[in-house]
């Protein structure tokens, strides 16, 4: 592949994902015939972000080397030290040298790298996923989506106009049971859900990376890279927004990308819905830090069909475990354990003309479900090995596209909703979240 069709600066991947026309466009110089993969052909596979979760995401790829036929052939990281050990760590698996790079666009030059696996900062993934795909790569690339609403707006466009295979980091798509739990729910059986809540409780003080340490500098990493689509003129080296990015907007959300991200995809897989409005509220109630991301939300999200979801995280008391329930006037479902429960409900809600205008309700409690039930479920699969296995049928993944672009609204409609103080509301289609101006 030519260098110079892939080296996409942040001024040419601003203009080409204006319009799905012009992301289309930009694509066919790596364009993937449907049959370019076969059974035998090896996935070439490169890493961007080779910090802690980039390490996971490595060693589970080599895993899965000789059953699914993979094998790193790059790495990318913007901090010399993150890149040379992950270099060595694939060399000794490869028994020879891997390829090093600092910048994303030097990787996806590569004419030996099919695949691109991205794990780096919560607000780079959708702005790097897109890139990666308009220079003709199939793309695995870590939760959240994103966290700027247009840059994920337009990486789903641009992606959507393309052939590549992308699958979201929300891995607990591969297990069967919340597949098993959205076909029950449409089957009927747990009656008209109006309800379900997320419980995330836990004690977290502060902690920084110790791998990167107080010492490193700014020749050391690539910042202008690290900033992605941001202005750097307006985002000056700071060691802490790299080090702890987790802790800072707009380099993440903080609890909305991190841990609101995986659990409410999974409230959405169940319900076959994306919600259309939320609010929230919370702060920096405990760890004053220094950081800009709170550390205690409540977000109440509700979907089209009225359901209403609530979301709570804390850091100061882990009491009460976590959970996902879903509550139906048939029964309750536990949505980690795939379990329905006869639990609160009262019976199946009909209603029937009474005459002159008029409707009667009925109940039939025999619909209340039986205590305990396990949800028939698909079987589980590995995650990323159903990513290696669908981009060799060029098939959609468990996490799609629709996926990400679905968690991503959820969570920026609720970080949005507590920055504002606003109720938030999407409009699908415009594709545009603004304050609601209804009751």
């Amino acid at each position: 592949m030519n260098a110079k069709k892939s080296d996409l600066t942040r001024r040419k991947f601003v203009t080409t994902t204006s319009s799905v026309g012009a992301g289309a466009a930009a694509l066919g110089a790596g364009f993937v015939s449907a049959s370019a993969f076969g059974a035998n052909d090896r996935l070439r596979l490169g890493i961007v972000g080779t910090g802690a979760r980039g390490n996971v995401l490595m060693s589970w790829a080599h895993r899965l080397q000789a059953s699914h036929n993979v094998q790193f052939t790059a790495v990318c990281d913007i901090w010399n030290r993150r890149r040379e050990d992950a270099a060595g760590k694939i060399g000794k698996w490869n028994e020879k040298a891997v390829a090093c790079y600092r910048r994303l666009d030097d990787l996806c030059a590569r004419d030996d790298t099919d695949v691109v696996i991205i794990a780096t900062a919560d607000f780079q993934h959708c702005y790097q996923a897109a890139k990666a795909v308009q220079a003709g790569k199939d793309v695995y690339v870590e939760k959240p989506f994103g966290c700027d609403f247009e840059q994920i707006k337009q990486a789903y466009l641009s992606i959507k106009a393309s052939s590549r295979i992308v699958q979201m980091g929300t891995q607990s798509r591969g297990e069967g049971k919340y597949f098993g739990a959205r076909d029950y729910i449409k089957s009927g059986a747990l009656g008209k859900i109006t309800y379900g809540e997320i419980s995330e409780c836990l004690f977290q003080p502060p902690g920084k990376c110790e791998e990167v340490g107080d010492h490193i500098t700014r020749e050391e990493i690539d910042w202008e890279e690290f900033l992605a689509y941001l202005d750097p003129a307006r985002y000056e080296w700071n060691p802490r927004h790299y080090r702890e990015f987790r802790l800072f907007w707009p380099f993440s959300s903080g609890c909305f990308c991190q841990r609101m991200s995986h659990r409410i995809d999974l409230v959405n897989l169940a319900l076959d819905a994306a919600p259309n409005y939320a609010t929230a509220m919370g702060g920096v109630y405990l760890w004053k830090d220094g950081r800009t991301n709170p550390d205690t939300v409540q977000c109440l999200l509700e979907y089209p069909d009225g359901v209403l979801i609530s979301y709570h995280l804390r850091m100061g008391n882990s009491a009460n475990g976590r959970g996902i329930y879903l509550y139906g006037t048939n029964g309750t479902l536990d949505l980690n354990q795939g379990l329905a429960l006869s639990n609160g409900g009262g019976g199946e809600v009909s209603w029937i003309d009474a005459g002159k205008g008029g409707l009667a309700c009925t109940i039939d409690k025999r619909k209340i479900v039986k205590d305990h039930f396990t949800i028939p479920s698909p079987p589980s699969v590995d995650h990323l090995g159903n990513f290696f296995e669908c981009v060799r049928r060029r098939e959609q993944p468990r996490a799609d596209i629709e996926a990400g672009y679905a968690h991503a609204l959820a969570i920026t409609m609720a970080h949005l909703a507590y920055r504002t103080g606003c109720r938030m509301e999407y409009d699908p289609v415009k594709m545009e979240i603004r304050p609601s101006l209804t009751g």
